[in-house]
């Protein structure tokens, strides 16, 4: 039974491997982490420290998925990733700061010539395995996904070997292309909700609802029809045919209602009901007032709905999840 993190050790068998240094009980879990040095001859294993010591390594962890209610079957989690020794934190743990800065004086930091090989070499991508492997507890053995039986080393060296396989040309350029989607799905999303929201309230007499306390929108705030409410607008009120419309709105209703004349004259046929409505007084001040109601009506509605919409997309477009094929 694997239940703590010096079991889960214990039972990968890497103790005294020269292949794997520095090995560590993870502290939320049962599992561990461990280093692995760059192939030899490669750019990444050139970067080294003032004293020699490779100041990047591979990040490896393997842990197993807390046991189910009655269940013999665990998943098994393997990662790795690029590790930089004078600033240990997962690469993908951004805060908007130079990964890889150095600290003046750091003694793990990489030496000057080694900094120009990183800031110009290719960097491996990291890779996270959730579900290609699990564990037996009633057999103590771990499988593939196929049935295959295989070992905490094999695990770790199939990874291992993958992530080195990422800094190669051929695959970048094929990473890169398959990405353009996903991050025209992202500026599309985050992009078009601002735009959305910009247009709502610069364009009409709508305002959002204010936060209760001092506190600010997440960036992920999911939008509902109540977060928004019209305002009132102090003053004179604009008239349409006797159809009041605040005066921000009473511009932005009539171009719509110009260009939807402008396009139906362009398109629809100069015959039939276009044509009745065109001579007839009666007719065309109801067309228009109509048309004037459903834009004041109709065009905010649409835009809270877009931002609705995209509001709850967001998460989805930046925890898009990618197979690595390598």
């Amino acid at each position: 039974m694997l239940r703590t993190a010096q079991d889960v050790i214990i039972r990968s068998g890497l103790k005294g491997d020269p292949d794997y240094e520095d090995l560590s009980p993870i502290n939320d879990g049962a599992g561990f982490y461990v280093f692995r040095r760059y192939p030899t001859g490669t750019t990444l294993a050139r970067v080294v420290t003032n004293d020699g010591r490779p100041a990047v390594r591979c990040y490896l962890s393997l842990a197993l998925a807390r046991p189910g209610d009655g269940g013999q079957v665990r998943r098994v989690y393997v990662r790795a990733w690029l590790a930089r020794r004078w600033n240990p934190a997962n690469e993908l743990a951004w805060t908007g700061d130079d990964p890889y800065a150095v600290r003046q004086g750091d003694p793990d930091a990489p030496s000057a010539a080694s900094r120009v090989l990183l800031a110009k070499g290719r960097k491996p991508i990291p890779l996270y395995d959730t579900d290609s492997y699990v564990y037996d507890e009633r057999e103590d053995i771990f499988l593939r996904d196929d049935g295959s039986q295989v070992t905490v080393a094999q695990m770790l060296d199939d990874l291992y070997q993958k992530h080195c396989r990422t800094v190669r040309l051929g695959f970048r350029l094929r990473w890169r292309l398959g990405s353009l989607g996903r991050k025209v799905v992202y500026w599309l999303v985050w992009k078009g909700q601002d735009g959305a929201m910009w247009l709502l309230l610069t364009f009409y007499d709508v305002e959002v609802a204010e936060v209760s306390g001092s506190r600010r929108r997440s960036p992920f705030h999911e939008y509902h029809l109540s977060d928004f409410h019209r305002a009132t607008e102090a003053g004179e009120r604009s008239h349409f045919f006797g159809f009041q419309s605040s005066q921000k709105s009473f511009f932005t209703n009539l171009l719509v209602v110009g260009v939807l004349f402008l396009v139906a004259y362009w398109k629809l046929p100069h015959e039939g009901l276009p044509r009745a409505i065109y001579d007839n007084t009666a007719l065309t001040t109801a067309a228009l007032v109509l048309s004037f109601l459903l834009a004041d009506k109709c065009g905010p509605w649409v835009l809270e709905l877009t931002i609705l919409s995209l509001s709850r997309l967001r998460w989805a477009t930046v925890f898009l999840r990618r197979k690595v094929h390598v």
